[in-house]
Parts: structure tokens; C-alpha cells; sequence
């Protein structure tokens, strides 16, 4: 009986905690810019980069001035939830390739949500998906805090 107490306690914790969704809701690429020039990024449309069809959106959050960029918070629209699986699936792959012998990472599954954070070898990465939509980065260690920051406010 006190076990299992023990254990009902630590699951409430935890899913306050973790906020204790199922799902999330995905925010648009106009939301996406507006939160990220509040915020201070300068916002550029990329997808001309990619292949026709290949994404609705693809934009880049950049903090910093050219020629000198801190760092960058790249958000994709895709067509299809599948796609957006993918994507994150391939990038988590090329994320834990880069692990070094001092790394710290966590990864969430929940609902429509998935994310893996990464910190290692001075860099820290990003991959979040909500439904067909999903945040890149690849950024020095040191804007850590900020990044999640950014990405605690828009949800991902």
C-alpha cells in the first residue's frame, strides 16, 4: 500500500512537472515569425532552398548580425505529419552520431509531440516536432538558455 502510494505520488509529480499533454498544437509559420521578431530574430523565408513541394515553409530564426551570427532556429512546415516523422527521426540519428564521451541529451514522445535535446562536445542540438511541423538547431553550448528559452515560449 505505501508503494504504491509512493508511486502515484511520483507519477503526479512528474506529470505536473512535464505539463502532462498528450498533444500539443503546432503553430504557423506567420506565429513562428511573429513570436521570433518579438523575441529579437531576424526572420528569413529559406525554402526556396529545398525542392518544390518539398516544404510549405522553412524559415530561419537568426540571432546576431552578419557576418557574425550567434545562432540560428530553424522551423519547417512540412506536407504531412509522416514527413515530419521522418525529418526528426533522420535528424535524432545525425544528433546521436555526434555524441562525444562527455554528453548529456533527453528525448519525450508524447501524443503528437517529439523532441531530443542534446548538449555535447560544446554544441547543443535540437530537433522538436508537433504534427507536421518541427524546430532545427545546431548552436554553440553557450546560448543554451536562451534557445530554450524561445522555445518554451512559442511551445516546442
Amino acid at each position: 500500500m505505501k508503494k504504491a502510494l509512493i508511486l502515484t505520488l511520483a507519477l503526479v509529480i512528474v506529470c505536473l512537472t512535464a505539463g502532462c499533454q498528450k498533444s500539443r498544437t503546432a503553430i504557423s509559420a506567420d506565429t513562428f515569425t511573429a513570436k521570433a521578431e518579438e523575441a529579437g530574430y531576424t526572420v528569413q523565408n529559406v525554402a526556396e532552398q529545398f525542392s518544390e513541394g518539398d516544404v510549405n515553409d522553412y524559415l530561419c530564426a537568426i540571432k546576431g548580425i552578419e557576418p557574425v551570427i550567434d545562432y540560428q532556429i530553424e522551423f519547417a512546415v512540412l506536407h504531412t505529419v509522416d514527413q515530419a516523422k521522418q525529418a526528426y527521426q533522420v535528424n535524432v540519428a545525425v544528433f546521436d552520431s555526434k555524441k562525444g564521451a562527455s554528453s548529456s541529451y533527453s528525448t519525450v514522445t508524447l501524443g503528437n509531440y517529439s523532441c531530443y535535446y542534446l548538449t555535447t562536445n560544446g554544441r547543443y542540438y535540437v530537433i522538436s516536432r508537433t504534427d507536421n511541423t518541427f524546430i532545427y538547431v545546431d548552436a554553440d553550448a553557450k546560448y543554451k538558455k536562451e534557445i530554450d528559452a524561445f522555445l518554451k515560449k512559442i511551445g516546442y
